[in-house]
């Protein structure tokens, strides 16, 4: 079942209302009864000191003067009278027992007995007086009292409900206000909601929403852009591809036809490497989702298959790849993380430098790894750094590099709270690219 604040609200206002409506009932025909209890109970002792005054000298009241017509006999109910002396009944009200309502003890005695409230009054010569009141006649009196009372309110009950349901339609239209203005949306609307009546529980959804949509129209933009770059050059590669098949084909020189599928193999490489960087560019943007936890990994042994991995590609461009790290270093970084930097920039390193050593260092530094990978080149100025950081951007048009490296880098780096930056040649060090790592503790921790 969908859970509905509108009807989670109205169901809790009407119990609370009942709730506090049987509360007050309850409440106020206990302390009406109690109240009135208390008030008769004094009456019937006084009423029965008053009587007892009328019995003197051991002559019992006329009983023809507490007679009750036909018109009052209806309260033969509410209210009786006993005379005893002697143990004997000298006189009692009409339709009182014969049987004492209450024991004649030596002392002034109350109790409640078989639904009457008795007073026994012992006096002189042995005598008693008993005066009895109905417990009907008091509760009665309590209800009719407790109903003028709770009556306003269990009439004033459907409008306050009424009320209630009115004051929570108003009170939520803010929210549906909401709900129908992104429900109207189109798909391709991703422009932020407007502002409209500001309501301080609502702020902070319409903040979010509204990141929300400024994330999702930014994702789609880089989309868009990755799309038509990633089109632009893998349309490029085909072309390549397709001229030099076709001149492999046509051209009847054999030495010109081997020159031609050189080409062509030197371009299907190019685009292997362009689609397998697509593939873990895709992975990496937009998000590649949250990074892993507790990741770590040991820079000695990945710098180490990294370079050898890239001799072949050293050799090439006459480069001497080396590793100056003879200890352990962790990183809080996934091995297959690490080892895309560090192919990354060596393999840039390789291509666009000029021939000499390349080679990894590392060192921890206030609770972070500096990882340098330096080169025999001068290094980046600023506006070449930035822009070789963007897709498909080459340092020489004529490389066979996909210009997708560095771009894989940076996205690696802010997923693990990392950073790049570079080191122009100087009298005292090489030109370097500088990663900087979060620091990983040297044993796993258990979870």
């Amino acid at each position: 079942m969908i859970f509905s604040i509108r009807r989670f609200l109205v169901v809790s206002l009407l119990l609370v209302i009942a709730g506090g409506g049987v509360l007050l009932v309850f409440l106020t025909y206990r302390t009406l009864y109690h109240e009135l209890d208390e008030q008769y109970d004094a009456e019937l002792v006084q009423s029965a000191r008053l009587l007892a005054g009328f019995w003197r000298d051991g002559y019992p009241p006329n009983a023809s003067l507490s007679a009750l017509d036909s018109e009052e006999s209806r309260y033969l109910r509410y209210f009786i009278y006993q005379l005893w002396q002697d143990g004997k009944l000298v006189t009692a009200s009409e339709g009182s027992p014969i049987s004492p309502l209450i024991a004649l003890n030596p002392r002034p005695h109350y109790a409640e007995i078989n639904g009457w409230h008795a007073y026994s009054l012992p006096m002189t010569n042995d005598r008693w007086l008993i005066l009895a009141e109905s417990d009907y006649a008091r509760q009665s009196m309590v209800r009719n009292v407790a109903g003028a009372l709770v009556a306003p309110y269990l009439i004033s009950v459907p409008f306050v409900v009424l009320l209630v349901w009115l004051a929570i339609r108003f009170g939520l239209s803010p929210l549906s206000d909401l709900i129908q203005s992104v429900s109207q949306r189109s798909p391709d609307n991703l422009t932020p909601l407007s502002i409209g009546k500001q309501v301080c529980e609502l702020e902070p959804v319409k903040a979010a929403i509204n990141e929300l949509l400024l994330r999702l129209e930014a994702g789609m933009e880089r989309e868009k852009r990755f799309t038509a770059d990633a089109a632009h050059e893998l349309r490029t590669l085909l072309m390549v591809l397709r001229l030099h098949a076709d001149n492999a084909r046509s051209l009847p020189d054999p030495q010109q036809r081997e020159e031609s599928l050189q080409g062509l193999q030197e371009a299907v490489g190019r685009a292997e490497r362009m689609l397998e960087q697509l593939l873990v560019l895709a992975r990496l943007d937009p998000a590649m989702g949250p990074p892993k936890k507790n990741a770590r990994a040991d820079i000695l042994p990945v710098a180490r298959d990294t370079l050898a991995s890239l001799v072949p590609l050293g050799d090439r461009f006459e480069q001497h790849l080396e590793l100056r790290l003879d200890h352990s270093l962790w990183v809080a970084v996934p091995e297959e993380a690490l080892h895309l930097v560090l192919r990354n920039l060596v393999d840039n390193a390789c291509r666009y430098t000029p021939p000499g050593v390349i080679g990894v260092n590392a060192e921890k530094r206030e609770g972070q790894i500096r990882i340098e990978v330096y080169d025999s080149g001068e290094g980046l100025r600023l506006e070449q750094w930035q822009r070789y950081s963007e897709r498909f951007s080459r340092g020489h048009c004529d490389s066979d590099g996909a210009g997708l490296g560095l771009s894989i880098v940076n996205g690696i780096l802010s997923l693990y709270g990392g950073s790049l930056a570079y080191r122009k040649r100087c009298a005292s060090s090489p030109a370097a690219a500088i990663v900087v790592l979060p620091a990983a503790n040297e044993e796993p921790t258990l979870s």
